[in-house]
């Protein structure tokens, strides 16, 4: 089925972050009754998946989820950034919802097949990315809340243009909220699936009133920063030091994040912390903030609104030069360092 056409490709000039239907899929079975647990899976048609109602994945939410990209180089190449790293998070979710890992290899090793056989849907350099949606669900029927011990493994892919198309350029306007995005102690380290569910609301409120996202404040204390909706933010200070929030139970450990501190620290030399910061803080010492995701990327936050307090963030000279790095290195137009990339 390799090199089938199908489905139709879309115009690069209008692309947006929503779906486009690609080719095919990936699909792998799990079942802890057996050795290995998981099959080598198959790439099959881009269709719907058939699921029995009593799946503890409809009920429960037994589910985690993961996003990355491939980027076609001007030379006509088509890169993956950090797959192990997905690779290895995804692990990590599934493990916190009790569900078997899936290994590393074989989930690089899928993302890539499956941008080869979706490789005309790549866009072109200038136009966007493919984005990649793996998923872990339990599938089992089962009426009773527990353990489960058969699971499905689904990647699927589809050309993306920015986030935020269309969107003020001088960056995004957050809502500061006094409440936290997930419990501590629960499930805000896993890209589980259901810590997205229940911020649709929230968002949506303050999104009608004209703010881009949300900025959620720690469960504990309701002072210090976490995440938005999606996304983890720096900060960076009148000292010249760049602070994002330390990992906890609360906080998703971001792919982009971790490259963002390693390309400050290792590659720009900057004086980097990674320690709670408050919002007052901000509020008096900021002087520039961004925040970072794979759908994001380095975002700059021209305006924060936190009770009556208005902090305007006029300058993204810092966000600018970490991303031109890191877009430079995503898309092999500069050296890369790290190991952090795997040609298609």
């Amino acid at each position: 089925m390799t090199g089938q056409n199908n489905k139709p490709i879309p115009d690069w000039e209008t692309l947006t972050f929503s779906l486009t239907e690609t080719d095919f899929m990936y699909r792998s079975l799990g079942n802890t009754g057996r050795d290995p647990v998981w099959d080598e899976g198959a790439y099959i048609p881009f269709e719907d998946i058939m699921i029995s109602p009593a799946a503890a994945l409809m009920s429960y939410g037994v589910g985690v989820f993961e996003g990355l990209k491939a980027q076609r180089t001007t030379g006509g190449k088509i890169l993956l950034f950090r797959p192990d790293a997905n690779g290895r998070r995804m692990q990590n979710s599934a493990e916190r919802l009790m569900m078997p890992p899936f290994p590393t290899e074989q989930f690089v090793e899928s993302c890539a097949e499956l941008v080869r056989r979706n490789e005309h849907f790549v866009p072109p350099p200038e136009y966007g990315s493919l984005y990649l949606r793996p998923m872990q669900h339990a599938i089992e029927p089962q009426l009773g809340l527990g353990p489960c011990s058969q699971f499905a493994t689904h990647i699927f892919c589809s050309p993306v243009g920015s986030y935020f198309r269309g969107g003020s350029p001088r960056g995004v306007r957050l809502k500061v909220l006094e409440q936290g995005r997930v419990a501590p102690g629960g499930t805000g380290s896993a890209k589980s699936m259901g810590n997205y569910a229940g911020a649709i609301w929230v968002a949506q409120q303050w999104k009608d009133q004209g703010f881009d996202d949300v900025l959620y404040l720690d469960a504990h204390h309701l002072k210090y920063l976490t995440e938005t909706s999606g996304s983890n933010p720096f900060v960076l200070l009148r000292s010249g030091v760049l602070v994002t929030p330390p990992l906890d139970s609360q906080i998703l450990p971001g792919i982009t994040r971790d490259s963002t501190l390693r390309i400050a620290r290792e590659l720009l030399n900057l004086d980097v912390e990674e320690r709670a910061l408050s919002i007052q803080e901000v509020i008096e010492d900021g002087v520039e903030m961004f925040c970072t995701g794979t759908a994001w990327t380095l975002l700059s936050v021209r305006e924060l609104v936190y009770n009556d307090q208005v902090k305007q963030l006029e300058t993204e000279d810092l966000r600018g030069k970490l991303l031109k790095v890191l877009r430079d290195i995503q898309t092999g137009d500069r050296e890369d360092p790290f190991d952090w990339i795997r040609e298609v």
